[in-house]
């Protein structure tokens, strides 16, 4: 904004206002003191815990809160412009499409309608945003620490001594050996992998309930609109008549 009021062909008139914005502007970037960023930081983190308690997992919160922090360390963006609610749609974005959440295969699939429907923001404004952080932040596919390691690995090159490069996830997993003192050490432990497993089951079984459910609001949603607008059309009809 400031490069362009500077390059801005005015009037004499209009030149000591633009001057007095101008000041305006860069004072408030100047005399914003840390204390004050920070709380903007905590409003934005808050609106971004509040979506992920509602429709992600604590690993994805994890990145999400991730990048509020290297956000707020940032010199080129600065999270202290524009709505918060943009931020926090923003960078739920982010995390989403590193993710490939929007992939409707997703266990934890999550449309850009429900992202901007729940801070009530433009979709168009918050993927522009999304594509800012991305460049302020250099994150790409495979961002480690912004991503599952599943993802990360998948997607990360390594060379190998001979030479030949191949994705991390096709290294080979160090083996692990476990040794019991006795069989009721190792029955024990038997008992606990199995309790494990049926955990993980169990989650997966609610992520994919959960996912069906949020296709069915989905198309359920786009179903009103399309009646809506049916309905709408029908009247304007009427009203030519």
């Amino acid at each position: 904004m400031i490069e362009y009021l500077k390059k801005r062909k005015m009037t004499k008139a209009s030149k000591k206002k633009t001057a007095v914005r101008l000041y305006q502007i860069q004072r408030r970037e100047v005399t914003m003191t840390e204390d004050e960023k920070k709380q903007r930081l905590d409003e934005i983190k808050e609106l971004v815990l509040d979506f992920c308690e509602e429709h992600l997992n604590e690993e994805l919160a994890g990145y999400a809160l991730k990048l509020c922090d290297t956000l707020g360390r940032k010199r080129k963006i600065s999270i202290t412009r524009g709505k918060k609610e943009i931020w926090a749609a923003s960078i739920i974005y982010v995390i989403a499409r590193l993710n490939f959440l929007f992939d409707p295969e997703n266990e934890l699939f999550l449309s850009a309608d429900t992202i901007c429907d729940y801070f009530g923001t433009k979709k168009s404004t918050v993927g522009n945003k999304a594509t800012q952080i991305e460049k302020a932040c250099d994150l790409g596919v495979g961002a480690e620490g912004f991503c599952s390691p599943e993802i990360s690995d998948a997607l990360t090159l390594v060379e190998l001594p001979n030479g030949l490069i191949i994705p991390k996830s096709m290294l080979p997993k160090p083996e692990i050996v476990v040794e019991f003192a006795d069989e009721k050490e190792e029955e024990e432990f038997q008992k606990y992998m199995a309790e494990q497993q049926r955990i993980k089951e169990r989650e997966a079984a609610k992520k994919k309930a959960r996912c069906a459910e949020i296709n069915r609001k989905i198309a359920k949603d786009k179903d009103k609109k399309k009646k809506k607008k049916e309905q709408d059309n029908q009247l304007g009809l009427f009203d030519e008549l």
